[in-house]
């Protein structure tokens, strides 16, 4: 059986083959020192200065200045508003105004009669109304089932002999008619097609 045997080390002592070598103390200092934490800060207040920059030059050219003011500017003007009145119908109300209403108003003639669900409505145009001396916008049927949940048809959709309703100015109102006869619903849908469609 072999003994181990000590070899001498440069600094002339002998160790044990199994026992780990330390490294020196000026190695060991060297390695843990981080990098200097001003480099980094520095870094991120040049990035934040560029994009500052960067956003005052994209803001101050013309196109761009034109859609923040009236684009941007006014949904900020409307939260300052709005956030004082959290009431769901009020807000609806500011924003969305004469549109809102007259789908409320329509809406509410159906629910009275238990038939909203059931109800698909021809509604004429917004031109139609203001040539009856009604001062009314018509929301597109897609706007006007976000607003309510009621269906309404255009005059000018391959589905408006569909409709089982029609709405129709009368005397300064508004007349609700249900559809008893195919004719006289093809009658009002030609009659509203003389009307310009625009959302």
């Amino acid at each position: 059986m072999k003994k181990n045997k000590n070899v001498p080390r440069a600094g002339g002592t002998a160790s044990k083959s199994s026992q780990p070598v330390q490294p020196p103390p000026a190695a060991a200092t060297a390695a843990k020192q981080p990098g200097p934490a001003a480099t980094n800060g520095f870094k991120t207040f040049i990035l934040l200065v560029a994009s500052v920059i960067s956003l005052l030059i994209f803001f101050g050219m013309e196109p761009n200045k034109m859609w923040l003011d009236q684009r941007i500017m006014p949904y900020w003007e409307d939260y300052k508003e709005q956030k004082l009145n959290l009431d769901v119908e009020e807000r609806k109300l500011a924003r969305y105004q004469t549109d809102y209403i007259f789908a409320k108003n329509v809406t509410g003639f159906f629910q009275k009669r238990g038939s909203a669900d059931k109800a698909l409505v021809l509604v004429p145009s917004t031109d139609y109304f203001n040539a009856h001396g009604l001062q009314i916008h018509v929301p597109e049927p897609a706007v006007f089932y976000y607003f309510t949940g009621l269906k309404t048809i255009w005059a000018n959709s391959s589905e408006a002999g569909k409709a089982n309703w029609y709405i129709t100015a009368r005397d300064g109102g508004l007349v609700f008619d249900s559809v008893t006869n195919q004719q006289a619903l093809q009658d009002t849908i030609a009659s509203f097609k003389k009307y310009k469609i625009s959302l």
